[in-house]
């Protein structure tokens, strides 16, 4: 008589203890960053706002660069034109060109979303560290200030803050109304990081950090804040997307971007003159279009982030 072996069905133990190797085997061999990317091209809506996106990153590059019109070139014979060939979006009360404008525009709208973004990961993330590493008297004092300044009503802030800074030079405005953005935004994100920096420092990893003697930067900037880099990602697409519409609400109220210089914003305020809303849509609609489809798809491409970076969620 032959020995003969028996399978067993697995219990489901078992199976949950093999699709987990299966999955660990997986992330170690195509890597964490790729499956993320896998995930994220899978989802379609995010896809289609990362297209939108790069499609008008690119238009406000380039289309500038390629009609090559001066930014203060005016021809009153031409003022309040409607679209044409020659002037594809038409022109404005000073008979410059809409389209330029437009697009000269969106890179200054864009600019400050930018820079705000980068100004709120970097007071989020050096707070936010330092207060989840340190603990104790110094957690304390970081949280009550990040409570406090986030405790601040944002916008009336800010346009409080941009009423008194109207002396500021207009080629400097960007720059002031991004700083004014990032410095009030930075809260949210630096309690997100302590939140994942005071779980992170537990790890065996950190207990390995400090047996080898690392200092107290290298074991923050090094091996923590790496591991809190898909939050902060994602966290700083949606703040750009918010600084963006920050800025436009500032320009159209007259106290962000202001004329000669365009933004979405101050192109949207040509509206609210009584005739050229009624009259000459073409002056600021196209603006509230950009700006609309530039806000939709940042926060397509965040949320699409989001799920990408989900652990819980393997692909």
């Amino acid at each position: 008589m032959t020995d003969e072996k028996v399978s067993r069905p697995m219990n489901k133990y078992q199976a949950e203890a093999i699709a987990a190797k299966r999955a660990d085997e997986k992330i170690d061999a195509v890597g964490p960053w790729m499956i993320a990317w896998r995930k994220f091209k899978a989802n379609r809506v995010a896809m289609a706002g990362l297209i939108i996106f790069l499609l008008i990153i690119l238009s406000v590059i380039f289309v500038p660069i390629i009609m090559g019109i001066d930014i203060n070139e005016y021809d009153i014979s031409q003022m309040n034109q409607a679209p044409s060939a020659a002037h594809l979006l038409g022109t404005d009360a000073q008979g410059r060109d809409c389209m330029f404008r437009l697009f000269y525009g969106g890179r200054i709208s864009i600019m400050v979303g930018v820079l705000a973004a980068v100004l709120t990961v970097i007071f989020g993330c050096l707070i936010g560290g330092v207060a989840g590493y340190y603990g104790g008297w110094v957690d304390n004092l970081l949280m009550r200030f990040s409570e406090i300044v986030y405790s601040l009503p944002f916008t009336p802030m800010i346009i409080a803050v941009a009423a008194t800074m109207l002396w500021v030079p207009q080629q400097q405005k960007m720059y002031t109304v991004a700083m004014l953005i990032g410095i009030l935004s930075w809260p949210g994100l630096a309690r997100l990081v302590r939140g994942q920096i005071l779980t992170l420092r537990e790890q065996e990893f950190m207990q390995a950090c400090e047996a080898l003697g690392f200092s107290d930067s290298s074991k923050i900037i090094k091996h923590l804040m790496p591991n809190v880099i898909s939050l902060v990602i994602v966290n700083a697409t949606l703040q750009m997307a918010g600084a963006i519409l920050t800025e436009a609400g500032l320009s159209y109220l007259g106290m962000g971007i202001q004329p000669p210089q365009p933004s979405w914003g101050s192109l949207m305020n040509l509206g609210r003159n009584a005739q050229v809303f009624q009259n000459y849509p073409w002056e600021w609609v196209p603006a509230g279009i950009m700006c609309l489809l530039t806000v939709v798809s940042i926060n397509l491409i965040g949320e699409g982030l989001r799920d990408a970076f989900d652990p819980k969620e393997i692909q």
